[in-house]
């Protein structure tokens, strides 16, 4: 890049033009990496709900079968 302090106006505009254009596609590529990680963490979350319905109904049924057996022997 040439020594932007000898750089005539109109070439230090179009240079300004150009960098905000591409922090503008960097940021829309931000945000869209942003967009997809969080789709993914929900679809993990849903998995992870699934897996703690799970769990907590083979602890109700521990339970319920602690019960039945104490309820029986006594």
């Amino acid at each position: 890049m040439s020594d932007i302090k000898i750089m005539p106006k109109d070439k230090l505009r179009a240079l300004i033009g150009d960098t905000e254009e591409t922090l503008a596609e960097l940021k829309a590529e931000m945000e869209r990496r942003d967009e997809a990680d969080q789709a993914r963490e929900i679809e993990n979350l849903e998995e992870h709900m699934k897996n703690a319905e799970l769990s907590l109904q083979t602890i109700r049924d521990f339970f319920r079968h602690l019960v039945e057996d104490m309820k029986s022997r006594g």
